[in-house]
């Protein structure tokens, strides 16, 4: 939700300020909240790999279906986003590259958190 009120801020909303439902900020807005939802699902996908073991003792490159599977996601993401069917089909409007890359800190946020719930499971909840 971070992304859908940093982008309808950016775009000069204020709050309480009623939008269309077809208005051009607020289908770009939506469109980072999705957007956001698919890059953390990104980091989702490696925090995940194992329950205990942290993604560095696992391997980042252990597993290539996963970058397979990210692969077409973004893929997937990016037509939603810039290819106008897209747009027509989804609801959505094209976001800056701004937008993508405030979304990556929220992402390495939960990479982190994850690793650190690990790390405290592996220290206290030994097998």
């Amino acid at each position: 939700m971070f992304g859908f009120f940093w982008v309808l801020n950016g775009g000069g909303w204020t709050w309480g300020t009623l939008l269309q439902t077809s208005a051009p900020l607020y289908l770009q807005a939506t469109t980072a909240c999705l957007t956001a939802i698919i890059v953390m699902q990104v980091a989702n996908v490696f925090a995940c790999r194992s329950s205990r073991e942290s993604l560095f003792t696992t391997g980042f490159f252990t597993n290539r279906l996963i970058f397979a599977s990210i692969a077409f996601e973004l893929a997937l993401q990016l037509f939603i986003v810039y290819n106008p069917l897209g747009n027509e089909v989804f609801s959505t409007a094209p976001i800056t590259l701004n937008v993508w890359l405030m979304l990556i800190p929220f992402a390495l946020l939960l990479l982190a958190a994850e690793e650190g719930r690990k790390l405290i499971m592996r220290r206290f909840r030994p097998l």
